[in-house]
């Protein structure tokens, strides 16, 4: 249930960038809100549940916006990857260090893409231009935590309802005395 949750939560931030924030793929002005899920994911789901949840939202957003067949798959597989390798090796708490790297493994991740498709397809994207990466950077870092406060919001009810009362239920008034 909560990854089906997850699931039609990324799907609608896909349909929400691609038609109200995306009139072309290339424009300064749009929010990568799938990665912002990539990151949440990372941090809170487990492999398996993050991978599965990331397969059709990064499959709907390499077909209605991709200039390049495969370009958002890899960029929210590279990136969920990236930020796993991070929980896993930064001892520090998770509040300090989730949205800053957020950010920063989008712009590695933007990077790499980005030369990955100059080696391969030259033709296809521009090259490298740090004031349009940051400027996303920045847009992904200021939407990081509205939409971190929704995504454990949602968690949270969810997990709620499938550890409803009637499976932990407990009896009324005092258990250890015997009437």
């Amino acid at each position: 249930m909560l990854t089906l949750s997850f699931i039609l939560v990324g799907l609608f931030l896909v349909i929400v960038q691609t038609t109200l924030f995306m009139p072309s793929p290339l424009w300064l002005v749009a929010p990568d809100f799938y990665y912002i899920l990539v990151g949440y994911l990372a941090y809170n789901f487990t492999f398996l549940h993050g991978m599965v949840v990331l397969l059709p939202i990064s499959m709907v957003l390499d077909v209605y916006s991709g200039t390049v067949i495969g370009m958002y798959p890899a960029l929210c597989y590279l990136g969920y990857f990236l930020l796993r390798l991070i929980v896993a090796k930064i001892p520090v708490p998770k509040s300090l260090y989730q949205l800053p790297c957020i950010a920063l493994s989008y712009l590695v991740v933007s990077w790499f893409l980005i030369l990955l498709l100059d080696l391969f397809q030259p033709q296809a994207i521009s090259s490298w231009e740090w004031l349009p990466i940051l400027f996303r950077v920045f847009l992904i870092y200021i939407f990081s935590f509205p939409l971190f406060r929704f995504f454990t919001f949602l968690d949270k009810k969810i997990r709620g309802k499938i550890s409803s009362a009637r499976f932990t239920r407990s009896k009324h008034g005092n258990q250890f005395r015997q009437d």
